[in-house]
């Protein structure tokens, strides 16, 4: 990070993936309200893929939109956006639940970060690629002249 402007695009990204992981979190929470504890532990493998797709889908997002920010470090990128959302995450959970949060988090947070990071690249590249496809289309190619056969 070598400018505050990079530190901001990074606390943004990862506030965005933390707000992702914080929304799904408590909308399961209304949505579950009235279970009992019996119904809540069937459906716990449920619970637990929610979570880890929504720790997956907040750190895409976020590392997405810093890489495309940033254009620049893309691994880097998306790393450093995951473990700023699990810090605010772990923050909150410390402060406001009262509860631990998991390396599965974490893990979840960085492979979305990476990978939406890395999406962003792929599309550059695939850019680059048609554009260059589009330019040697334009350029006429020239007939050569036909000599009459005798």
């Amino acid at each position: 990070m070598k400018t505050e402007r990079d530190f901001r695009n990074y606390l943004a990204g990862a506030a965005l993936a933390f707000g992702i992981i914080l929304i799904t979190f408590q909308l399961t929470r209304i949505l579950l309200a009235g279970w009992s504890i019996e119904e809540l532990t069937s459906i716990e493998p449920l619970l637990s893929n929610v979570w880890l797709g929504a720790h997956l889908i907040g750190g895409l997002i976020g590392g997405f939109l810093v890489a495309r920010k940033r254009q620049i470090d893309y691994i880097q990128t998306g790393t450093l956006v995951a473990v700023l959302a699990y810090i605010f995450e772990f923050i909150y959970n410390f402060l406001v639940e009262n509860m631990s949060t998991d390396i599965y988090a974490l893990v979840s947070l960085m492979i979305g970060g990476i990978v939406g990071a890395m999406f962003f690249r792929a599309g550059i590249e695939r850019g680059k690629l048609e554009s260059s496809k589009r330019k040697k289309a334009t350029v006429p190619e020239y007939e050569t002249e036909k000599t009459p056969e005798s």
